[in-house]
């Protein structure tokens, strides 16, 4: 095997260990998730449709568009792995990988949001137009669900910007945000692929 090696010239900036935590940490996220979505994507990647079935046709579409953005999430992944092994720890140096980890944990939340329904019917079904739960011969308020999803959405934000203003803070907040990705990102894959 070959190594390449560094020009004299060209200087590597060094990266803190929270720097460093924090890349590793993007980088797993990436590789990790973008090689579960495409698990989960290939049965209707790959089934076969009817003639008469156009839903099967969009979910096909859906399942390549999502093997191809996986494709490049895992390609990103490991170009910031290879770059980032590089870099030499000083105490000193760069922590902006930490913005990212609140990146990370800001979309993992709002994905949480997302997947939360607005109103829910505990029997019947929801009529959109009226707002209402119906069940013959009568109808019921549906659960609303608007402030949770509020709620969610402000703590992702407020999160991911307090995750990214504390560049020293390690693996904790490491942890947050993998927890907060996974709790999203899982919720999506699942609802979406996993029958």
């Amino acid at each position: 095997m070959w190594k390449r090696q560094v020009a004299p010239d060209r200087l590597v900036a060094e990266i803190t260990r929270e720097g460093a935590l924090a890349a590793y940490t993007i980088c797993v996220v990436l590789i990790v998730s973008g090689l579960a979505f495409i698990v989960a994507s290939s049965d209707e990647l790959w089934s076969r449709c009817d003639t008469e079935s156009d839903a099967c046709e969009v979910d096909a579409a859906a399942a390549g568009l999502v093997t191809l953005f996986s494709t490049a999430a895992i390609v990103a992944g490991a170009a910031l792995y290879r770059s980032s092994r590089r870099r030499p720890i000083d105490p000193e140096g760069s922590s902006r990988f930490v913005v990212g980890l609140g990146v990370v944990f800001a979309l993992g939340l709002l994905l949480v949001a997302w997947r939360i329904p607005a109103w829910t019917c505990e029997r019947g079904r929801l009529d959109p137009v009226l707002e209402l739960c119906l069940h013959p011969p009568a109808s019921s308020e549906p659960a609303r669900w608007v402030p949770l999803k509020q709620v969610l959405a402000a703590l992702a934000v407020v999160g991911g910007v307090a995750i990214a203003a504390r560049p020293r803070s390690g693996w904790p907040m490491a942890l947050l945000a993998v927890l907060a990705w996974v709790g999203g990102a899982g919720w999506l894959l699942v609802d979406s692929f996993v029958r």
